[in-house]
């Protein structure tokens, strides 16, 4: 496998998008000179590839129906450098559902004990 293929169990099963009336795909590429977006057919997704990526080109799925404003605003988001904020926002949330949980528990336990 050569840097700059893109790694496909199908061909068939993807549509590759080169342009759109929203410019988005430029503006991926913007953030990253190697994203390509193509349209999964299978999935009825969006996906972000990158023909730089040794071993696979795929990236991340788009979790929306359109090709917006929002895929710029999520791959922005997602990028490796945002990821000590990411993994912080996901151990809150984590904590705060723990929390929840517990609270669950307890209110359940007094409500056995009266």
């Amino acid at each position: 496998m050569r840097k700059g293929d893109f790694v496909f169990h199908s061909y068939k099963d993807y549509v590759f998008i080169e342009s759109d009336n929203l410019f988005i795909c430029q503006r991926l590429q913007q953030i990253d000179p190697s994203y390509r977006v193509v349209f999964n057919l299978k999935k009825r997704k969006y996906e972000v590839h990158s023909v730089e990526q040794f071993g696979g080109s795929y990236c991340f799925t788009l979790p929306f129906e359109n090709l917006d404003e929002r895929a710029v605003d999520f791959a922005l988001k997602t990028r490796r450098e945002n990821s000590d904020k990411i993994i912080a926002e996901i151990d809150k949330y984590n904590e705060k559902l723990y929390n929840q949980m517990l609270k669950q528990e307890v209110d359940n336990l007094k409500e056995a004990l009266c």
